[in-house]
Order: structure tokens, then sequence, then C-alpha cells
């Protein structure tokens, strides 16, 4: 019996093997033991602005999710800046529960506070502008020609400002970490793609990204640990986790 937590997958209909690599985790996990908590951006934004809801609930990996709660297992999700207008097709299509972050909850004898992490200052403030109901609306009806070109030039800004952007917001982990009561073992958190476990009094882990790997904190009796694997048999690593990331959040 365990408890996973993983975020920022960030499924896409064009990158298709995140959405095997969230396939191939799922296949592992046992409906009548294990419990699933996905702490935001589980879909992307261009995915989750231009899908129709039942295109979207088709998609496999969805499906799987699906699949895993209607055989009995517990399916947690929280929102992300990417996600956030879904959180109602996430509870009607997966039959996730959606729970609100800030989310304080043990295991195992664990106590885990878990937030995204887009919420605590800081991120930039164009960045904040495009959580509107109004953008994610607007820009799903947005002709392919001129989308596609928009989501391109966003994530070169991101990748170009990628440096800063990830030393700023771990700072600001860090501090809200050290702000919180001595009851919490481990603040967890998404939105940073880089996997990082950092000792401390609490523990403070970043789950990372699924752009090129995958990642997740797996909490049993032996207590917390986290996971980052490779598509390649035999390419994964445990503690310590503080590496280089190759992608925006």
């Amino acid at each position: 019996m365990s408890d996973y937590l993983l975020s920022d997958v960030h499924l896409r209909e064009d990158r298709p093997e995140r959405g095997r690599r969230l396939l191939r985790f799922l296949g592992r996990l046992d409906p009548a033991a294990d419990s699933l908590l996905i702490a935001g951006d589980l879909c992307d934004f261009w995915m989750g602005s231009r899908t129709p809801p039942d295109r979207l609930a088709r998609d496999p990996a969805l499906a799987a999710l699906a699949g895993f709660r209607a055989e009995g297992g517990t399916l947690s999700i929280l929102a992300g800046n990417h996600d956030v207008w879904l959180m109602d097709f996430y509870g009607d299509a997966l039959g996730a529960g959606v729970v609100a972050e800030p989310l304080d909850v043990e295991s195992h004898g664990v106590r885990l506070h878990v937030v995204h992490g887009h919420l605590l200052g800081a991120r930039r403030r164009w960045k904040a502008l495009m959580e509107s109901r109004g953008f994610f609306r607007g820009f799903g009806a947005l002709p392919e020609m001129v989308a596609r070109p928009m989501d391109v030039a966003l994530q070169a800004k991101n990748r170009r400002g990628l440096p800063e952007d990830e030393r700023r917001h771990l700072a600001v982990y860090r501090a809200y970490a050290d702000a919180l009561p001595d009851s919490v073992d481990v603040a967890v958190f998404g939105h940073v793609h880089r996997a990082v476990d950092q000792p401390g009094r609490p523990r403070l882990i970043v789950l990372g990204g699924w752009q090129d790997r995958l990642g997740f904190l797996k909490v049993d009796r032996s207590g917390a640990t986290l996971h980052v694997e490779g598509d390649e048999a035999g390419e994964a690593s445990a503690l310590p986790i503080d590496e280089p990331s190759r992608a925006s959040s």
C-alpha cells in the first residue's frame, strides 16, 4: 500500500511521449491499495484550452486515470496554472477528487504540505494574466495558424528566462517551507520542472516535470522517496536530485 504524488505531466496530443510515460507509471499502481495525488498541470494549457471535452476524455492517459479510479483507486487532483479551468472536467470525466491548495495530508506517518507553487509570488505578472478564464477560452478559439506561433513564442520566452525563473521560484519555495509550522515533515511543490530534494525542517521536495522523464514521490512504510526515471531501462535515480531542467514551468 503506497501513496504517490506527481505533477507537471503537461499532456499534449503533439507530445505523445508524455502520455506514454503516464501510462507506464499507472501500470504499476494497484487500484485496490494505492492512491495518487496530482499536484497540478496534468494537462498542458494548449491541450486543455483547444481540445473538446469528449475528445479529451478519450486521450489514452486520461482514460487510464479514469480506469484507475473506476477500479477503486483513490485519485485526487489540485489545480496548476495550466489546468485551473479543467477541474470540473477532471471531476466529471475522470472521477477525481478535486482538492484545494494548500493541502495538508498525512501518509504513513509522514505529514505533507502540498501546493502547486505558482501562487506563492514568484511568477512574472504576464504569466498571471494568462491564467484567467477569458484568456483560456480566447486562446482555445484562435485559429491554428495564430495559436501555434504564439505557443512556440511563449515556449521560447520561457526557455530564455529559465535559469533565473527557477532560481527565483526555489528561493520563494524555501522561504515558504521555512515558515510552515513544525507539524509539517515535507513541503511538496510542483510548477518548477527540475526535481529537487532539499533537507531541512521541513524537507523540501519539488516533484519535477514529465517533459523528458517521469518523476514521482512515493510514500510508504519506509518513508518518502523521490524518484526520477528516464525512458530507457536502468535510467533512474533516487535521492539526492537537483538537476538542470530542459523545460519551463
